[in-house]
């Protein structure tokens, strides 16, 4: 027989084996797909594998879907494992608490998702305020901060105010009528003369004008149980790669109209995460 006639031969027959050869596997002779690899080497000679496929990698013949610790994989990809973190991905965007966001277009990215971040609780120091009508300081600090890194959060806020019209510089005490509205601003410094957002913004339709606001209303019929209150929310903006300490001010009001304290059992200062 001619070396050209046993060239032929070894190619069909290469052939012909290609087309039976539907299954490769490594480190099995049983194979469960068009690609099986049993890193292990640890699977029976016949049958399909049960706990031993923890360790398998696999391509399905049919379907195409790969399976990543099981033979039988449901989805394009099909990963079990009896142990957390089965799945790393690492491009740059990863950091603790992200999660996986994707675009339109199916892309994928870590993100600090605001689903995952705690909503932030303000601190509080003693404070007791009269109002005195010194034109010189327009606002009083309350005694309330809060530290919020970047995003979009929403900042809550209640403020009881008392002895609306409790005149205290004269004997006896007298209580005279008063309607007014009072106002409380968020500011990046306790300053008694200005409000500023120097780390941080309003999103809200005044800009950072907005203020949180509440009437108020003072009866001498009542002697000294007149009380107000201020409840509200704003949304705000904290820069990408910034950290901001927000004040809580409420402005001046003149002589006799309001007594405030931070201890005030109704009072609170919070801020909850939300999305952009």
């Amino acid at each position: 027989m001619s070396t050209r006639h046993i060239f032929l031969i070894a190619l069909l027959t290469g052939f012909s084996l290609n087309n039976f050869a539907q299954q490769t596997g490594i480190n099995t002779k049983n194979p469960q797909g068009a690609l099986h690899v049993d890193a292990a080497h640890n699977n029976p000679a016949t049958g399909a594998p049960t706990a031993e496929q923890t360790d398998d990698f696999i391509i399905n013949e049919t379907t195409g879907n790969v399976g990543i610790g099981t033979v039988s994989p449901s989805t394009k990809l099909h990963i079990v494992s009896s142990t957390p973190g089965a799945l790393t991905i690492a491009d740059g965007t990863h950091d603790e608490n992200h999660v996986l966001l994707s675009d339109a277009s199916g892309n994928g990215k870590w993100v600090d998702h605001p689903i995952m971040r705690p909503n932030i609780r303000g601190r509080a120091i003693s404070t007791n305020i009269y109002s005195d009508g010194n034109a010189a300081t327009p606002y009083h600090y309350t005694g309330f901060s809060i530290d919020l890194t970047e995003g979009d959060w929403i900042v809550n806020a209640g403020l009881t105010f008392i002895e609306l019209g409790r005149k205290r510089d004269v004997s006896p005490n007298v209580s005279i009528n008063v309607a007014f509205w009072q106002r409380a601003y968020l500011s990046s410094t306790t300053s008694n003369t200005s409000i500023s957002q120097t780390n941080f913004s309003h999103l809200g339709p005044a800009g950072n004008n907005t203020c949180y606001g509440g009437p108020m209303y003072g009866l001498s019929s009542r002697g000294g149980y007149e009380i107000g209150y201020i409840t509200g929310s704003s949304v705000i903006r904290v820069p990408t790669g910034t950290k901001a300490t927000i004040y809580l001010m409420i402005e001046n009001k003149p002589n006799w109209y309001y007594r405030y304290n931070s201890t005030y059992w109704e009072n609170y200062f919070y801020a909850i995460p939300i999305t952009q």
